[in-house]
């Protein structure tokens, strides 16, 4: 039987520690790791083989909607299933839903969640048909960039390299490039010259003289 790695990303412990205990004697499940936000997800795990990514939806940062392709580039062989408590699977916009193999409220049961991670592993996909729907939830919100993220940016607008940022900011060069990715996957656009544009255009930065 396929067992599956499972990376958890989720902001409240106690849903991820309720989640594991749950899951931590599953046939279907080999090992479990957790993150609390998507960049902390990358920065901790990107280098560990995942199978199945359990995220949730609305997490401050970069939340699980936007996350996606972030968790896309970094992990390519994972199937992502978006668990929620708040959203139905009619919030999630449908460029995002052609990118995750499956939804799971955070109200399912033990042997939902085992079934989904099976068929997910095995190469299928898992809809419940009685998803909580999107009209009585909460809807979707973009979420904004994130503070350590705006500073990127800020450095990104004066014209200076990972290096450079990595140097003024205190942080690893590996790390100034996840928040880059994730500011243009936020911003929308493919490189740095555009993501300093666009950030121009939306108030992010100001044009340097």
């Amino acid at each position: 039987m396929l067992r599956a790695r499972l990376l958890l990303i989720d902001d409240h412990t106690l849903f991820r520690t309720g989640l594991k205990l749950l899951l931590a004697d599953s046939p279907s499940v080999a090992s479990i790791i957790e993150a609390g936000a998507v960049m902390q997800a990358v920065e901790e795990h990107g280098h560990q083989p995942v199978d199945i990514v359990l995220l949730d939806i609305q997490m401050p940062g970069l939340n699980g909607i936007e996350g996606v392709r972030v968790l896309r580039r970094h992990f390519p062989a994972a199937r992502i299933v978006i668990v929620s408590g708040t959203s139905g699977i009619e919030a999630i916009p449908a460029e995002a839903r052609r990118e995750i193999a499956g939804f799971l409220p955070k109200s399912a049961d033990a042997s939902e969640i085992e079934q989904a991670i099976a068929g997910c592993l095995a190469g299928g996909t898992h809809f419940p048909a009685d998803a909580p729907r999107a009209g009585a939830t909460a809807a979707y919100q973009p979420s904004q960039l994130t503070p350590r993220q705006l500073e990127v940016l800020n450095q990104l607008n004066q014209g200076r390299s990972n290096k450079v940022i990595a140097y003024h900011l205190g942080l690893s060069e590996n790390t100034v490039r996840v928040h880059v990715a994730a500011i243009l996957d936020h911003l929308g656009v493919v490189s740095r010259v555009e993501a300093i544009l666009e950030a121009q255009r939306r108030g992010l930065v100001q044009a340097q003289r």
